[in-house]
């Protein structure tokens, strides 16, 4: 049996509650986390976790046992990462996180080459629309649109995004081109709930941010769906410029009110705040910053 893995099983459990939700922060089968934390027990000849068919709680010795695990899984990961230090190897598995619409358009190509430059690195990459908790996931790097709130994570400024109001052609000549934002009340309006989640606007209205409460014909989580309602003629959207870049290019798509735009979202990596950064997400943070500035889809 190896120790260290039931160890980290163990610390994983007590950390999500139970197996289930343990073993996919693992990335192993739950019967092989159950096998592990079992294998612990016998070992040292206790019971570390109550087990019923409804919850998995720690015993008063788990708790015990659990905090001094925590310490030494924390060095022997320190050590770890100082010997692949020191032999300027970059190795190991980074779960990383970001949106779906940065990560299907630059988070992936960073991804592969990050990875063809360090051959020894495995990664888990999840594209979705919400929150994730890093620290209760288990996630080493995160990209995130928008206000930060967590101080206890580490922040790096990478980008600019712009939010713009766009519609179709033909849905214009139908419903004739606003003028003000306060027109928008004539119009149907294909909300992102991510960004407008109670249904509200924001402008610059005389020098001053304004907002505005919209009454949506659609709500959707996710940028490009948002793009393609407004390329169908379903109203104006709120659209991410990365997305329709190309559209307003080629006459698909039409800006409006664009002297009233007050929609930009910083872009950030973040990660946990921790007493000894892993060089492989010391690297990728690094790249990532790098990937952005020389993306031609973001702002400066």
């Amino acid at each position: 049996m190896d120790t260290i893995d039931s160890m980290r099983a163990f610390i994983n459990v007590v950390e999500q509650g139970g197996f289930t939700a343990a073993s996919k922060r693992l990335g192993i089968s739950t019967m092989l986390t159950s096998k592990y934390v079992k294998q612990l027990e016998e070992k040292i000849d206790a019971r570390l976790l109550n087990r019923t068919t409804r919850r998995v709680s720690v015993t008063e010795l788990g708790q015990a046992y659990y905090d001094r695990c925590l310490s030494i899984i924390e060095q022997v990961d320190e050590l770890q990462d100082l010997v692949s230090e020191q032999t300027g190897t970059i190795k190991g598995h980074l779960r990383v996180t970001a949106p779906r619409v940065l990560g299907e358009e630059i988070v992936v190509d960073c991804a592969n080459d990050f990875m063809k430059l360090h051959p020894k690195i495995t990664m888990d990459l999840r594209l979705e629309e919400r929150t994730v908790d890093i620290v209760q996931e288990g996630i080493d790097v995160a990209v995130r649109l928008g206000a930060l709130n967590d101080s206890s994570l580490i922040a790096r400024h990478i980008a600019k995004y712009k939010y713009l109001l766009c519609a179709s052609p033909s849905y214009l000549k139908k419903r004739g081109t606003p003028t003000h934002p306060t027109q928008l009340i004539n119009h149907d309006c294909i909300v992102g709930s991510t960004i407008s989640p109670t249904n509200q606007w924001e402008f610059i209205i005389e020098g001053k941010k304004t907002v505005l409460t919209i009454k949506p014909r659609a709500r959707v989580n996710a940028a490009q769906p948002i793009r393609k309602m407004v390329l169908e003629d379903h109203g104006i959207g709120m659209c991410l410029i990365s997305t329709v870049q190309d559209d307003l290019e080629q006459g698909k798509l039409v800006r409006v009110l664009e002297e009233f735009e007050a929609y930009d979202r910083n872009a950030y990596v973040i990660y946990p705040h921790r007493r000894h950064l892993a060089p492989r997400v010391k690297a990728f943070v690094d790249h990532i910053a790098l990937h952005f500035r020389r993306s031609d889809k973001v702002e400066h």
